[in-house]
């Protein structure tokens, strides 16, 4: 019983880190659209915050897609 428990914990944990790392993902897209459409109200500061956001935004991207992977295999290594 614990073990079922256990997956579907790790189950939800995946799901839940590739929901984050989406999300994240259309939200540094949005960013780095305004950072490539012309505007005549852009300064280059904003251009440099949208740009660093639109980093950071998909550095945790990737991290929130890593301990996916990381949690996906530990379920597969749970169920051998």
């Amino acid at each position: 019983m614990g073990n079922i428990t256990n997956k579907k914990t790790i189950q939800q944990k995946i799901n839940d880190f590739k929901r984050f790392g989406f999300t994240l993902l259309a939200l540094s897209v949005f960013m780095y659209l305004g950072v490539i459409i012309p505007s005549e109200t852009v300064t280059s500061s904003k251009t440099v915050t949208l740009m660093t956001g639109t980093v950071v935004l998909l550095g945790f991207s990737l991290v929130f897609f890593t301990k996916a992977i990381k949690y996906k295999k530990e379920l597969h290594s749970a169920d051998e």
